[in-house]
């Protein structure tokens, strides 16, 4: 081998390592973060002024006949993939989904459209999963309906078909008011692009609280009472604004000294049903600990968890699914 032929290898391997080097120096960002473990802090905090809820348009050409919005609710509860893991988010939910014919869009051409105005935006992808993925899926407990139904890619109603998810991609704005977030899917095959727009926010509370006499009237007459207390999402932690709440169950405890009580959780129907059961179980725990915290004696108190077995109401509106979400006092 010559010096000049073992030169030219010598630069061909260099430049090919620094190409590798450059490749992986300038990975976009958010392709980087959605391979990790998902860390709200990782998202850098936005102050990009946000155009109005609910910040993405149709396509300027599509006709408003083809323009099909599936749910717009002030206040309602919903899933997305973050990381490789499903998340509850709550706050006022759009979803409107349309044709990509009508407008002369590929299913490429729509994903990449949303992306760059939800990035312009100060949006920063955040899933490393795909719903269609049959490992994922295992994950989730390997029922795809189920999991297709908690991201509202289920055949219900106007819902967009399950079947047939080409792309799906979620980004979150943190925004010093809220946090954003989007769900951009490109579905039945392609042919149809939806949009699932999430403004996270708490309930804006308009049950009022009972007072401990109202409470103890309740058992008198019914031997059973439904309170609302408010949860942070999917979790058992009792929120301050509940805080009234426990005192006026503690009060009535302590007004009669004798009386044992049954504090059951209830759920709504949204999600797999062992889990809601479990999560009513850890919430019924939850407002013993509290009451236990008053000087109420826990041999008084049996918490039971009964999921979504047992509603108050149709679970088919987000009305009567808050009215199923309760806690409530049961005389024993």
């Amino acid at each position: 081998m010559t010096h000049l032929t073992k030169t030219l290898i010598t630069a061909t391997c260099a430049i090919f390592l620094l190409r590798a080097t450059l490749t992986h120096a300038v990975a976009p960002p958010q392709q980087a973060l959605a391979a990790q473990q998902f860390d709200m802090q990782s998202v850098p905090l936005s102050n990009t002024p946000l155009p109005a809820f609910p910040y993405l348009d149709w396509p300027s050409n599509l006709e408003i006949g083809y323009r099909n919005v599936v749910i717009d609710k002030s206040f309602d509860q919903t899933f997305v993939i973050v990381g490789r893991a499903l998340r509850a988010v709550e706050g006022h939910v759009t979803q409107h989904n349309f044709p990509n014919d009508p407008v002369g869009w590929s299913a490429i051409a729509a994903q990449r459209n949303y992306a760059n105005i939800i990035k312009n935006l100060g949006g920063v992808k955040v899933n490393s999963a795909l719903p269609g993925d049959p490992t994922w899926l295992r994950q989730q407990g390997g029922e795809p309906e189920a999991v297709f139904k908690k991201l509202r890619l289920t055949d219900n109603g106007d819902n967009v078909e399950s079947r047939g998810v080409v792309s799906y991609d979620v980004y979150l704005i943190r925004h010093t008011n809220s946090n954003v977030w989007f769900a951009v899917a490109e579905v039945a095959g392609g042919s149809s692009t939806s949009l699932l727009v999430i403004e996270e926010k708490a309930l804006e509370q308009n049950v009022a609280t009972l007072s401990a006499p109202e409470m103890a009237a309740s058992l008198q007459k019914d031997g059973h009472v439904a309170l609302y207390l408010s949860f942070d999402t999917d979790r058992d932690v009792i929120k301050l604004d509940s805080t009234a709440v426990i005192d006026e169950m503690a009060k009535l405890l302590r007004a009669q000294p004798a009386l044992k009580v049954v504090i059951e959780g209830h759920t709504d129907n949204v999600g797999d049903s062992a889990h809601n059961k479990t999560l009513s179980l850890a919430r019924a725990n939850a407002v013993v600990r509290a009451l236990v915290a008053q000087k109420i004696d826990p041999a008084r108190l049996t918490a039971v968890g009964l999921g979504s077995s047992k509603p108050i109401a149709a679970n088919d509106t987000e009305d009567g699914r808050h009215k199923n979400r309760r806690v409530e006092l049961v005389r024993k």
